[in-house]
């Protein structure tokens, strides 16, 4: 048993450095799709919003060397009432990646919203897909390799590329994976109101919320294999499994 969970782990361990390092490369593929955008020296911000020395800030730095404390305030400012599309296209990338590795302290709404704000649906073509591939790419590294399940993420990045479908098959439901760890989350925190349409689900289309039931009941066997697997290696995991399974199968 200790031999197989270890030759496991350790595929599981390629399988993670792969899934990064995908990752890492649609990231860079931001950038050069970006690059064309050039730096300047002065933005034209509100001057009620945006002071000389928020100015001097963004300014402080060399572009892939700006942190959070340089460049959150002009992420959640771009384009309403600080520099225009252009100028937000040029710190598009370094703002998503930060974004993306939990380093820029702005709610993930706020930032994917800004895409929608300066209609990225209109850009190049090249751009929309260094975009569309980097969400993506974000979403799986996330759902897989994080032990945590982010909803509000998985709904920004649906809402961008409207394809639902697409999340899901990215979704790694491997017993082992960190994947179904946020499977199994999902289903104890939110399935019982995506049923009832809460309001957290607000933004699914009737389709969407018919998909995503199907995904979830389709793949819930994995729940009781789950508890017998980890029953005698995880037994706290096992025992949330064996809750979230009996509150599963009692909405049905």
């Amino acid at each position: 048993m200790r031999r197989n969970i270890a030759h496991f782990d350790s595929s599981f361990s390629q399988s993670i450095k792969k899934m990064t390092r995908a990752f890492k490369i649609e990231i860079e593929n931001l950038y050069k799709a970006f690059a064309k955008y050039p730096f300047k020296s002065s933005i034209t911000g509100c001057s009620c919003c945006v002071s000389e020395k928020d100015k001097e800030t963004l300014l402080s730095k060399r572009f892939k060397k700006l942190e959070d404390k340089e460049l959150s305030r002009y992420a959640f400012k771009a384009m309403t009432t600080w520099g225009d599309v252009e100028d937000f296209k040029h710190y598009l990338p370094r703002i998503l990646e930060l974004t993306s590795l939990k380093k820029l302290h702005i709610d993930t709404f706020i930032i994917l919203d800004k895409l929608n704000y300066g209609k990225w649906r209109t850009w190049k073509q090249s751009e929309i897909v260094a975009v569309e591939k980097f969400l993506k790419s974000w979403w799986k590294y996330e759902v897989n390799t994080k032990g945590y399940f982010d909803l509000e993420l998985l709904f920004g990045i649906k809402n961008l590329i409207k394809d639902l479908p697409s999340l899901l098959e990215d979704w790694n439901l491997d017993l082992h994976s960190p994947g179904f760890k946020n499977y199994v989350d999902l289903i104890e925190n939110h399935y019982y109101k995506l049923m009832l349409k809460d309001s957290t689900f607000e933004n699914l289309s009737t389709w969407e919320t018919k998909i995503f039931i199907q995904w979830i009941q389709k793949n819930a066997h994995l729940l009781e294999e789950g508890f017998f697997k980890f029953e005698r290696i995880d037994k706290e995991f096992s025992h949330r499994i064996s809750n979230t399974l009996y509150a599963y199968e009692r909405i049905h």
